[in-house]
């Protein structure tokens, strides 16, 4: 899977159901966000992805949904018709591009597991947090360094609202984060993309 930058917001690995309440309070710029899920089980957002080309300059933006259940579930769905979805035991990338459904294992979305598991941390392991300017926090992976970075900014409620993801030093994707609401738990098959007719299914291991 060669564009990780699309797959945002999964979680750290787990081999239990998607309700499954977390056991600590985490990260705090994660700790409002896992402690609703806690309580309801599902929480959904609408997301507005910028991203600046480094080669022209130029700034591309979508919208789309966000889903997200514990321990590890995460659905991201734009608004060009691209979906993806990250879970405990893998993820799938819908491509209406190039007409794919990619099925990936663990070790295809071991990286985005982590860089996005930030903000379903229930732990806070995983990460180094160091508090920046204003509302946000710095999050670091303990695994993989200075190479998976990334930036959260709360709301007034304590929600994450923007979340900035470092690809490299010049490039960088920026996801706003609004109209968060609580419900109940849908569990693993809803985060599980099937292909539309006439789609090839790409299997990654």
């Amino acid at each position: 899977m060669t564009r990780a930058p699309a797959w945002i917001l999964a979680v750290a690995l787990a081999a239990s159901p998607c309700a499954r309440a977390a056991e600590s309070r985490g990260l705090v710029s994660t700790r409002a966000l896992v402690t609703r899920l806690e309580s309801s089980g599902r929480a959904e957002a609408v997301v507005r992805l910028a991203r600046r080309d480094p080669l022209s300059g130029r700034t591309s933006t979508l919208s789309g949904r966000l889903a997200l259940e514990l321990p590890g579930c995460a659905r991201l769905d734009l608004s060009d018709g691209e979906a993806m979805t990250l879970r405990p035991d893998g993820g799938d990338w819908l491509q209406p591009a190039t007409r794919q459904l990619i099925h990936g294992g663990v070790r295809a979305v071991a990286g985005l597991l982590t860089w996005w598991g930030a903000l379903l941390d229930t732990s806070g392991a995983e990460f180094r947090e160091t508090k920046v300017a204003g509302s946000g926090y710095r999050l670091k992976s303990r695994a993989f360094g200075e190479e998976l970075s990334q930036r959260v900014d709360l709301g007034a409620n304590g929600l994450p609202r923007r979340v900035v993801a470092a690809l490299s030093p010049e490039d960088s994707l920026e996801y706003r984060i609004s109209s968060w609401r609580f419900t109940h738990p849908r569990g693993r098959d809803a985060f599980v993309l099937q292909a539309p007719r006439g789609y090839e299914v790409v299997h990654v291991q």
